[in-house]
């Protein structure tokens, strides 16, 4: 039984059998299991599955040193929980025996469907970073996404999938280490429009990052056609509704019904999935608005920030330390 299920079950048991009754971790497992126990493990099945795997390049980005030091001093735990009437992955990332309460950060990916799921080694990047800095992040996979559990539903890329974020709040709730008065939203790509969506019924949130997202789900069809092929595969009834399931993904239609948390946005300008003009749109929005927010841009830089993830990554922890 790992450290994280310890916690919970000495925590249900000071609270009362009925704690969890709303939303609970399910099936709590150590993240640093199986192929990931290890450095060399992890490192091997990368060889072994990935044809172009570049082991010099690994090494370099994510060092051995790295990987213990995660390990020793995080907790990170993969999880189940429902969402509605579905069974939803979920992730959780924390220092290990904290002795005060911690801030919540929610940790939104990119991504639809199964495409962009957290794998471990997406857990140690921004995640696990964050974690490092002293607080609990809590991630969903979102539903439609897992192919081994059950009744999981299917993504609606910001329809129903958004409860599988709100649930999270509840989870946090139930844990004994987190101050949730202090939540922020960590979102990337498509976790932008969660994170949004999400902030709408959170009107205490604290603060907003968001990493290469859209704000006009219209103008990201203009920008890039191929994805309004996503937008049908997965929005319930698009065909008909299109108008209406667009504008009510698109922040830029309802910044007036954001809570007042402060706002970072990154973005690099070479962008090829989501255009840089989406976060200087946002942002000329949130500006007439009169609503707090910050603008980065990295220059010739990319989708992911891979030229810029250290100085992205110093943007977001300064951020979250000055909200939080």
């Amino acid at each position: 039984m790992n450290r994280l299920r310890l916690l919970l079950v000495s925590f249900s048991l000071l609270i009362g059998a009925n704690a969890f009754a709303e939303t609970q971790m399910n099936e709590p497992k150590n993240c640093f299991r199986g192929p990931f126990e290890t450095y060399e493990k992890w490192a091997s099945v990368l060889k072994k599955n990935k044809p172009k795997f570049n082991e010099k390049a690994f090494q370099h980005f994510f060092p051995a040193a790295k990987f213990n030091q995660r390990k020793a001093d995080l907790d990170c735990t993969d999880f189940t929980y429902t969402s509605d009437v579905y069974n939803v992955e979920g992730f959780y990332l924390a220092p290990k025996a904290p002795t005060k309460p911690l801030p919540i950060v929610i940790f939104n990916r990119g991504g639809n469907a199964g495409f962009g799921y957290v794998v471990f080694g997406a857990k140690m990047d921004l995640p696990a970073e964050l974690a490092s800095e002293g607080y609990i992040v809590l991630g969903s996979q979102y539903r439609g996404a897992s192919r081994r559990v059950g009744n999981n539903g299917k993504d609606e890329f910001g329809g129903a999938d958004v409860n599988d974020v709100l649930a999270l709040i509840d989870i946090a709730k139930s844990l004994p280490h987190a101050d949730t008065s202090r939540i922020a939203l960590v979102g990337w790509s498509r976790g932008v429009m969660q994170s949004y969506l999400t902030a709408k019924q959170l009107p205490d949130v604290k603060a907003i990052v968001s990493v290469a997202g859209n704000a006009d789900l219209k103008q990201a069809i203009a920008w890039r056609p191929e994805m309004e092929k996503v937008y049908a595969a997965r929005m319930p009834d698009y065909a008909s509704q299109k108008e209406q399931l667009l504008s009510e993904r698109s922040v830029i239609n309802w910044v007036d019904q954001l809570p007042p948390a402060p706002i970072l946005m990154l973005h690099g300008t070479s962008d090829k999935r989501v255009n840089v003009e989406q976060s200087r749109l946002l942002a000329s929005a949130l500006n007439a608005a009169d609503h707090k927010n910050k603008l980065i841009t990295f220059e010739g830089d990319n989708h992911r920030l891979s030229k810029n993830r250290s100085a992205a990554f110093s943007e977001i922890k300064a951020w979250l330390k000055q909200y939080l």
